[in-house]
């Protein structure tokens, strides 16, 4: 194909058929590479969800056997507490009958509030009532530590 530009003084010659194949060529290599880099990308993406999916597989069997073995755990020692709660109580309920008996009124005083603490604890872990979380322990820890007073208004 020639051009001629006659105003300008210009005569060029051009194979634009083979620029347009040339251009032609090049937009169909980056299509294809772009398309290729696409597939890679999906084809990453596919197997990082499938791994992830196994992973957590996997994991969820393991972290429920745990769970499992944690639930046991604490039932156990729910368990052991009510047994000590309910062993503590009848001791503190002795300890308030023979208090008003041998008339060491503020020991049987305390221990009276002892066995109200330990009941709380007990109620807390049957299920009955729920002041707060941990109220079980906390009430048999402040009933234990009010054995310190008793020793003193007991002798």
């Amino acid at each position: 194909m020639k051009l001629n530009f006659k105003k300008i003084g210009v005569e060029a010659e051009a194979d634009v058929e083979k620029i347009v194949e040339k251009k032609m060529e090049l937009d169909e290599k980056d299509w294809q590479q772009k398309h290729n880099a696409k597939m890679e990308k999906m084809e990453l993406k596919h197997k990082h969800k499938m791994e992830e999916k196994e992973f957590k597989k996997k994991n969820s069997k393991e972290y429920l056997k745990l769970e499992q073995e944690q639930e046991l755990k604490e039932q156990n020692t729910k368990n052991m507490m009510k047994v000590f709660s309910i062993i503590v109580f009848f001791i503190y309920g002795l300890f308030c009958i023979t208090g008003f008996k041998d008339s060491h009124t503020i020991a049987a005083i305390i221990s009276l509030f002892q066995v109200i603490l330990v009941s709380i604890s007990i109620f807390s872990l049957f299920d009955i009532i729920k002041l707060f979380k941990n109220d079980d322990k906390l009430c048999l820890i402040i009933s234990f530590f009010l054995i310190i007073p008793w020793l003193f208004f007991a002798v």
